[in-house]
């Protein structure tokens, strides 16, 4: 076994600070390893190398600052990155792959700097850490463990992303009878407050008092369509609050312009870069909202002023467009299929992170 300070057993391989420019008339096929975390940490591809021999880089500087890699054949360590090799006298006694999967949770654990932010990890605060390598044949033994973690979180890999786009490109056939109509005839659509900015938001916040919280969501997809919540006195602009009720669809009107969200129920308001279309009284039975998401988002996508970055979706436009609303058990049907896709596809992201976390421990 091995127990001493890290500087003892390894030398520190400094980065080598190439600019845009050097590397634009450098192009080539040998990869600069840099202090990203996407794409195995590649940066570019130049026509030299500083580096031949095995070693484990870091990175030292950013969000993923502390994140190992093992790297081996031609290549260049590029900024935010520095790289690790054993001393002559320990290159027989460690094997660096294990090295990279058994120290990745202390690297993260060492590192400073703001836990939401940007963070750092360099030579002086590695150095003197003492460290326990163990003996090689165990290193081999856990190493084939960390082998069979990575393994499982490859296996995963896409199928999230490749089981989502699946699920949106599902169709179901339908022999029944159509109800035909122009939207305008199927929803209500009306748009969110004006003047319902962060720093509006932020000197109207809501008391505890729960009747007095109304949730906001933006014209953002996912998560990040949530921003908190606002007082249901609030006078944005100096009017009342428009509030809406779910279910709901909530229609990006510019950026991811035609984008729709299914809001399940509940009180929320939005502001003015988002329609929101909820169904008129003699609809609200005939249409499963989560069907017409599916079926229509396409549509939707192509109701723009453009195909630019500044793309608005065109209300008027969209109102006069006639749609087919089948038999609501046929839609009903449909919704429960695609909500068990989902259901799966949340698993399998469960397991991912289930994997990540395993292989950021120290297996014995």
């Amino acid at each position: 076994m091995i127990r001493k300070e890290i500087g003892k057993i390894f030398d520190f391989i400094p980065e080598t600070n190439l600019t845009e420019e050097s590397i634009y008339i450098r192009q080539g096929f040998y990869p600069v390893y840099s202090g990203k975390t996407e794409e195995g940490g590649i940066v570019a591809k130049i026509n030299t190398y500083n580096q031949d021999l095995p070693c484990i880089t870091f990175t030292t500087y950013g969000i993923g600052a502390g994140k190992l890699y093992y790297r081996e054949g031609k290549y260049t360590i590029g900024r935010n990155c520095m790289g690790l090799r054993p001393k002559e006298e320990y290159k027989a006694r460690i094997n660096p792959k294990w090295f990279a999967f058994h120290f990745q949770n202390l690297f993260y654990k060492l590192r400073i700097g703001d836990p939401k932010g940007q963070r750092s990890l360099n030579k002086m605060l590695l150095e003197r850490i003492e460290i326990e390598i163990p003996e090689l044949k165990v290193q081999e033994r856990q190493l084939d463990k960390y082998k069979q973690l990575y393994t499982l979180k490859i296996s995963i890999g896409e199928a999230p992303s490749i089981l989502s786009d699946s699920v949106r490109r599902v169709h179901m056939p339908y022999q029944g009878h159509y109800e035909i109509k122009e939207l305008k005839k199927i929803f209500h659509m009306k748009g969110g407050n004006s003047g319902l900015t962060e720093y509006f938001i932020y000197y109207n916040q809501p008391s505890n008092n729960e009747e007095e919280m109304i949730e906001i969501f933006s014209s953002a997809t996912l998560e990040a369509k949530r921003m908190g919540y606002i007082s249901r006195n609030a006078k944005p602009n100096g009017k009342k609050l428009k509030i809406f009720s779910g279910p709901a669809i909530l229609v990006a009107r510019n950026g991811y312009a035609g984008s729709m969200t299914h809001i399940s129920s509940g009180e929320f308001t939005t502001n003015d870069h988002a329609y929101v279309l909820t169904p008129k009284k003699d609809w609200k039975d005939k249409i499963n909202l989560k069907w017409f998401i599916h079926e229509y988002q396409d549509l939707f996508f192509n109701l723009v002023t453009s195909k630019s970055d500044n793309a608005t979706f065109d209300k008027g436009y969209a109102s006069r467009q006639t749609v087919k609303i089948p038999d609501r058990d046929f839609q009903n049907a449909f919704v429960g299929k695609i909500e068990y896709m989902e259901s799966i596809i949340a698993k399998l992201r469960e397991i991912e992170k289930e994997s990540d976390a395993l292989l950021e421990c120290t297996i014995v």
